[in-house]
């Protein structure tokens, strides 16, 4: 009788142990595949983010092109100047 309990009991473990196991590879592979998802839209943000960076460094580039900058200098109504003053001071700056 002793025999049986001990077949019985183990039985039990073992039966216990293959559930404890199946419900904890259950938990793992949905631990598993929701971190996955979270890792493909972290990634797609990233690259859209990666995108949005370029664009504004050539929007930079480009607005501070030297021939940009002189359209809108014209815009405003800015002018080439042909005729360069130099003004001197009439007193020295250092006196000796």
């Amino acid at each position: 009788m002793k025999k049986n309990n001990k077949g019985s009991a183990l039985l039990i473990l073992v039966i216990f142990l293959v559930v404890f196991l199946t419900l904890g590879q259950l938990v793992v592979s949905h631990y598993l595949a929701t971190m996955g998802e979270k890792l493909s839209l972290l990634e797609a943000e990233a690259r859209r983010l990666e995108r949005e960076n370029q664009i504004l460094e050539e929007e930079i580039k480009l607005s501070g092109s030297l021939f940009k900058i002189s359209l809108r200098a014209q815009e405003l109504g800015f002018v080439k100047t042909t005729v360069v003053l130099h003004l001197a001071p009439l007193i020295p700056v250092a006196l000796k």
